[in-house]
């Protein structure tokens, strides 16, 4: 219940553009910590935020894209 909290209050920072909401919430969403895992989502996370210069944010993205 904590995990799904949490997202819900990442989301609502991320949606609103925050860079550490949006890295978080795709934390959650790779992980499965209070949402359903899904690479896709935390892929779109991770880019939005790493696109506003989140240097945690560029670097999951870049482990995303070399894990496949």
């Amino acid at each position: 219940e904590d995990q799904a909290q949490a997202a819900r209050w990442y989301t609502l920072g991320a949606r609103q553009g925050d860079i550490h909401a949006q890295n978080n919430l795709a934390l959650c969403f790779l992980n499965g910590w209070g949402v359903a895992k899904s690479a896709r989502e935390a892929v779109k996370w991770f880019r939005k935020s790493a696109e506003q210069g989140n240097a945690a944010a560029q670097t999951s993205l870049g482990r995303c894209y070399l894990g496949g």
